[in-house]
């Protein structure tokens, strides 16, 4: 692509803002690198990979990308024997972390058939977890080492907390003690020369032995070391060493094991950054509302609502922006508002982002060809350096479009033939115009000249346009117009701004009778073409009116339908509220007439009438159940007296309750049910099976670990008994494992050291301690005792 017109054209500042879409620096030197692709095939893929990028965010979110670190150079010191920095391991630690996040990315994708090219890059990714664990395991940050990275590393460290303490209490006894008070500058231990040492007054620097290590600006307090914790501080420094030097070994043992995993991580690497990349380009989609463009070898130019990508949607206008198959040039003419240089702009970028890969800013359908070179001449391009005038200089970049342009380029002239003789001007730009429409190039231009509206129309193959400009508002639409020429409206803008009628008129004398009717001709076709387009938008208007007018229809049929079964449903609910009230009275007779017929002798007189006025309430339940259309609650399958068993469950009708079987009259036709502590005489039309709710079942009910950083790791114990402490250890122990803390600082203070005591013997007797130690000088000496599980 020629490198001046992508510069005009601006799409430098497309990938300026694709770069911000992007994490990885690798990815961002990726993206400012891009450059349009010159095969079909090449954009095809290119769109293919922004689309799978895009709709994957659309159904999962954004991936789970991060700054990515090239460890590449790690790596290859890492395979000649070098030993790699914590900083460096824990780089490539992240790395395999972030490759094994967007691989679950991938797998939680819910349509992964959907997925080509970037399917193709996932798979590749190796997340390498066992080798990102055992980094993460022993290397807590970039200046420090676990103290579990290594057996022997534990016990040095245990070691060396056990000197630290032991120097700590001998210290601490020296500083406490009375006689000492008045040797002492300060009631403190401090380090010099990494060794421990206390602050000694000059004038009494006999009275405490030992090594004078350093000594204040002003000499008058030594920092001595007490002879007593000599020994302990050079076993300080041995232990130093050894720390020192297991470190060194598990990070060459680190080291080598990344270099075993070499290509894989290498590897890992290139495939985020491209992933980084692609999934760049389809949030840039996302962010401008672009859509995919279809692409050809041979197509035309059909953007369908299209904007410039660079200026605010709330601002720029969208336009059909088209070539039929039978025109390759395009002349767009009207007055010098600049709108004609937009639309240019917009042509030129919006195929060069689309041959980049990117989703541009137009409507589903929209289409364009792959152009090898796009060439531009926008703007002013006077040349001070050269001494050659605009004409000039826009004319010697002419000349080298002239040179390459065939029928595989896109050539953008602006105000082509302009500033010089108009005359001169007109001839050349249609000379230029008519040669590259012969080659077969696709060329779009801007001008000022009549000559070539004149041109456009005579000529086959090309097409004349113009951008709308409204003469009353004196301002422009910045609508494309495709197949009207525009019209220069010199004496209509004068006319507005208050020049002399007088003076115009004459203006339109020196003007050549062709030149007036063709402008006149222009006007005419003008005031046609908004008649046709305010037909064309009533028409629209019309038809937007009537199928709102179907859609009021449609939604006042549903309003009734709605009203009409509310109302249905309304009248259920009032039958059955009464059904319910006639049930709640007929069954106090019930009770009541149940018990004349057990306690006179008209029983069987009675139980006439009883079943008689039972059949009559029935009746009417019916009716009412009927008549409103409502389901009968009590349309159970009715028992028949050799369905009985004696002890089976049965729900008595008119108490709405269950009971058991206890006797069985057939002579009668009812049984003896037993219901909570009564015995009663049901007959069998008020009986039906027993429908006993099943129990429920238990809800299986996980627990999620609880999450570390709510748990307090630190547990004061001073001031209480040995009982209530232990209680406090235990229920701290059981939390943490709950947790997935591994390490815990119980606080008992110093005093008698019994609380000590107690502690540590409940620790040493718990299988799920690991280990345990007494706190550093930093951490509270004896007083304190950290606890790993």
């Amino acid at each position: 692509m020629d490198k001046r017109s992508l510069k005009v054209l601006e799409y430098p500042k497309i990938l300026e803002i694709l770069k911000g879409h992007c994490v990885s620096e690798g990815a961002k030197e990726r993206a400012s690198s891009l450059v349009p692709y010159e095969t079909v095939y090449e954009v095809e893929r290119a769109l293919g990979v922004t689309s799978e990028a895009l709709n994957m965010m659309l159904r999962n979110g954004r991936p789970p990308l991060s700054e990515i670190k090239n460890t590449s150079d790690y790596v290859h010191r890492a395979s000649i024997g070098a030993m790699l920095s914590m900083k460096e391991l824990l780089a490539v630690a992240s790395l395999l972390r972030i490759v094994k996040d967007m691989e679950n990315y991938y797998c939680n994708d819910t349509q992964l058939e959907t997925l080509d090219q970037l399917k193709n890059l996932f798979t590749l990714l190796a997340p390498c977890e066992e080798l990102e664990k055992e980094i993460s395991h022993k290397i807590l940050s970039e200046g420090e080492m676990a103290d579990n990275a290594s057996r022997e590393l534990s016990r040095i460290r245990r070691e060396i907390n056990f000197k630290n303490t032991r120097i700590s209490d001998k210290l601490n006894g020296i500083i406490s003690a009375s006689q000492n008070e008045k040797y002492l500058q300060e009631r403190i231990i401090t380090i010099r020369n990494n060794r421990y040492v206390v602050p000694v007054k000059q004038e009494y620097r006999g009275q405490i032995p030992g090594i004078v290590l350093d000594r204040s600006a002003s000499g008058a307090t030594l920092y001595i070391e007490p002879l007593a914790v000599v020994e302990l501080n050079n076993d300080l420094k041995v232990l130093a060493a050894e720390e020192e030097k297991e470190i060194i070994r598990i990070l060459k043992d680190l080291s080598e094991k990344v270099a075993n995993y070499k290509e894989e991580v290498i590897e890992d690497y290139n495939l985020l950054v491209e992933l980084d990349f692609q999934f760049a380009k389809g949030k840039y989609g996302l962010a401008v509302g672009g859509v995919l463009t279809h692409v050809s070898e041979e197509g035309k130019i059909h953007f369908i609502k299209g904007r410039h990508p660079l200026i605010d949607p709330k601002v720029v206008v969208a336009s059909d922006i088209y070539m039929d198959e039978d025109i390759n040039t395009m002349i767009i003419t009207g007055p010098n508002t600049g709108g004609k240089t937009v639309t240019l702009k917009t042509i030129g970028l919006l195929n060069l982002m689309v041959q980049s890969g990117l989703f541009v800013p137009v409507r589903e359908g929209s289409a364009t060809r792959v152009y090898k070179n796009i060439y531009a001449d926008i703007g002013d391009e006077q040349s001070i350096e050269q001494s050659l005038s605009t004409f000039s200089s826009h004319m010697t970049n002419i000349v080298d479009i002239m040179k390459n342009a065939d029928a595989d380029a896109l050539v953008l002239f602006d105000e082509l033939g302009a500033g010089t003789d108009p005359t001169e001007g007109a001839a050349l730009a249609i000379s230029i115009l008519n040669t590259l429409h012969e080659r077969g190039v696709t060329s779009v231009s801007t001008t000022h000249y009549s000559e070539l509206k004149e041109y456009a129309l005579v000529t086959r193959g090309v097409v004349n346009a113009s951008v709308e400009f409204d003469v009353a508002t004196l301002r422009p639409t910045f609508k494309l117009l495709i197949g009207v020429p525009g019209k220069s409206n010199a004496f209509e803008i004068a006319r507005r701004l208050g020049l002399s009628e007088d003076i115009i008129e004459a203006s339109k004398k020196l003007i050549e009778n062709e030149a007036i009717r063709f402008e006149e001709t222009l006007i005419k076709i003008e005031e046609k073409r908004k008649k046709t387009e305010a037909e064309h938008e009533e028409i629209l208007r019309l038809r937007r009116q009537i199928e709102n007018m179907k859609a009021e229809m449609a939604d006042e049929r549903e309003k009734a339908r709605a009203e009409s079964a509310e109302m249905i449903e309304r009248a259920q609910e009032e039958a059955s509220a009464i059904v319910r009230d006639t049930r709640q009275e007929t069954e106090e007779i019930y009770k009541e007439i149940r018990y004349i017929q057990e306690t006179t002798a008209q029983s069987v007189k009675d139980n006439k009438k009883l079943e008689s006025l039972r059949r009559k309430i029935k009746d009417q339940e019916k009716n009412i159940f009927d008549m409103y259309k409502i389901a009968r609650p009590d349309e159970d399958e009715e028992l028949d007296i050799d369905d009985i068993k004696m002890g089976m469950k049965v729900h008595v009708k008119s108490l709405h309750k269950d009971g058991e079987v206890v006797k069985i009259m057939p002579k009668d036709s009812s049984v003896m049910v037993q219901t909570d502590n009564m015995k009663l005489k049901v007959g069998l039309a008020d009986l039906s099976k027993s429908k006993a709710i099943a129990k429920p079942k238990e809800k299986k009910v996980s627990y999620k670990s609880a999450d570390r950083h709510t748990m307090n790791t630190k547990l004061d114990l001073r001031g209480k008994n040995g009982e209530e402490s232990l209680y406090l250890v235990d229920k701290m122990i059981s939390d943490a494992l709950v947790s997935g803390t591994h390490q815990l600082m119980i606080v008992h203070g110093k005093g008698t050291g019994k609380l000590r005591q107690i502690i540590h013997a409940y620790l040493k007797d718990n299988s799920l301690i690991k280990d345990f130690r007494l706190g550093a000088q930093n951490e509270g000496g004896s007083g304190v005792t950290v606890v790993e599980l």
